[in-house]
């Protein structure tokens, strides 16, 4: 467990939420913890989706681990020198990953790439690495195991938030 997931948990119990918008966990991390200035706090925000900790789902930013089973010290603050470090080295999640293939290799915008994938993961209900991995398919692109692999892991490894 990182510092990056240990921020991001701390934030998401603070405000008693599942889902927060990009201004209340910027607004949290800066005037209300007071950890960061709002340009960094920013920073803690680009880091978490690039570390693939946080995910934008219809404007709302939405953790891709389960922060109520982080632990996290009582006086927990992050320090600035793990914001340095995890700008310096961000983790590229699978979807950005696929994204980013797909865009590379068809020539094809990424912001045309999400759309595609925004609308096969809404139509068959399901989450976005596979509804990633169906769309790379329907640009023709090979799929391998280690995709399907690395992505049934992600998904498995989230716990069900269902009825």
């Amino acid at each position: 467990m990182s510092d990056l997931q240990r921020s991001i948990a701390v934030l998401y119990r603070r405000k008693g939420k599942e889902t927060l918008t990009e201004r209340e966990f910027v607004f949290s991390a800066s005037m209300d913890l007071r950890w960061f200035s709002p340009k960094d706090a920013q920073k803690l925000l680009d880091a978490g989706i690039a570390g693939g900790y946080l995910r934008k789902i219809e404007g709302n930013l939405l953790p891709t681990f389960d922060f109520g089973e982080i632990e996290v010290p009582i006086d927990y603050r992050p320090t600035p020198e793990m914001l340095k470090e995890t700008i310096r080295r961000p983790q590229k999640d699978l979807f950005s990953e696929i994204i980013d293939t797909i865009s590379r290799s068809k020539s094809v915008s990424k912001r045309e790439v999400v759309s595609r994938v925004n609308k096969k993961q809404e139509m068959l209900g399901i989450d976005v690495e596979p509804a990633a991995l169906l769309v790379a398919c329907d640009y023709g692109i090979d799929v391998d195991g280690a995709y399907i692999d690395r992505a049934a892991s992600e998904v498995l490894s989230r716990e069900f938030h269902g009825c």
